[in-house]
């Protein structure tokens, strides 16, 4: 039995937890209280709420809303439907992130694990395993020099709307800055959300937002009334650690990898992936990473895919450094 660390009590770090406890390690998950702005309107794609399940059991799908598809206007003007009710993996998720780590929290309590709060500051001493599940921040990962290395500088403007109805899919479209999406959340309320590059941001950023949303024919409708609208910025881009696994230490969830929100592929892998890497403590640990490295490749892959095949603004600097990536 080892004595693991968790630092972050978000899903990654629930799942490692959780996973561990059950392995029959000793296991303390801090968590300090202190919510990084999720990302709203965060979902699952179709099968991911089986995935999450697997890890957490049903329970936590509990008052989350279902999704039934996804409809795209990408690579032409036209609007493309998909619906998850014919797939083979079933319906989607939009998630209630708040609700959704609280919950994860609480069943990693009723797992045997001994939940902290506090915020930690250095890199616990005493621990067999340190892992590090704090986020993009990687806090523990950057006072151990390990290096993050950014794939792009995208970042998401986001708006909260009240939701005048309509279907349960996630709408895409693509503009000349990037690309839009908008879907409900369970609250009825709709998240609208811009994705670009972060120095295609002017300086007022809600102008940036209003005028590109002005531009699609989409996402304007069902945005509805925007006049009072506050809008935040989320980083979005792909990004992943130098290393995820060292002596004693290593990393899940955004603090290894984070996928680009094209994907909806984000959340669901970190939990999946801490989770098999606490099956693995004390077991071969670099073939986790070289696997997580390889679940990273092929999204990078696809999401290239799906990038050149927009392909009306190639003057534009967001589009054109995605046709035409250096090197």
């Amino acid at each position: 039995m080892a004595h693991v660390v968790v630092v972050g009590g978000g899903p990654a770090g629930s799942a490692f937890a959780i996973t561990a406890a059950r392995c029959g390690h000793d296991v303390v998950l801090y968590d300090d209280g202190r919510r990084l702005r999720s990302w709203p309107g965060e979902s699952l794609p179709a099968g991911g709420g089986e995935l999450a399940a697997s890890v957490f059991g049903a329970a936590i799908l509990d008052g989350h809303r279902r999704a039934y598809g996804t409809a795209a206007a990408w690579g032409s003007s036209e609007l493309v439907t998909h619906d998850y009710m014919g797939h083979w993996a079933g319906n989607g998720w939009i998630l209630d992130r708040a609700r959704f780590d609280e919950k994860a929290r609480a069943l990693a309590a009723e797992s045997g694990v001994t939940v902290v709060s506090e915020r930690v500051t250095s890199m616990p001493e005493g621990a067999d395993w340190v892992v590090d599940a704090s986020g993009r921040a990687g806090a523990l990962l950057s006072r151990l020099g390990v290096s993050r290395v950014a794939c792009d500088d995208q970042v998401a403007l986001i708006g909260i709307v009240a939701d005048g109805g309509g279907e349960h899919v996630t709408t895409v479209e693509t503009v000349r800055e990037g690309w839009w999406y908008t879907t409900p959340l369970a609250d009825g309320r709709r998240v609208v959300a811009l994705v670009t590059d972060s120095d295609l941001v002017g300086a007022d950023r809600l102008a940036t937002w209003m005028a590109s949303l002005a531009e699609t024919t989409y996402i304007r409708p069902l945005a509805g009334d925007v006049s009072t609208v506050d809008v935040g910025a989320y980083p979005s881009g792909t990004a992943y650690r130098e290393r995820m696994v060292g002596d004693g230490w290593l990393a899940v969830g955004d603090a290894a990898v984070c996928f680009d929100p094209l994907s909806s592929q984000g959340l669901v892998t970190g939990i999946v992936m801490a989770a098999r890497a606490a099956t693995m403590l004390g077991g071969d640990l670099d073939a986790w990473e070289a696997d997580y490295r390889e679940v990273l490749d092929e999204h990078l892959a696809v999401r290239d895919e799906y990038l050149r095949a927009e392909t009306r603004w190639p003057d534009s600097a967001f589009w054109a450094r995605r046709l035409n990536p250096p090197g």
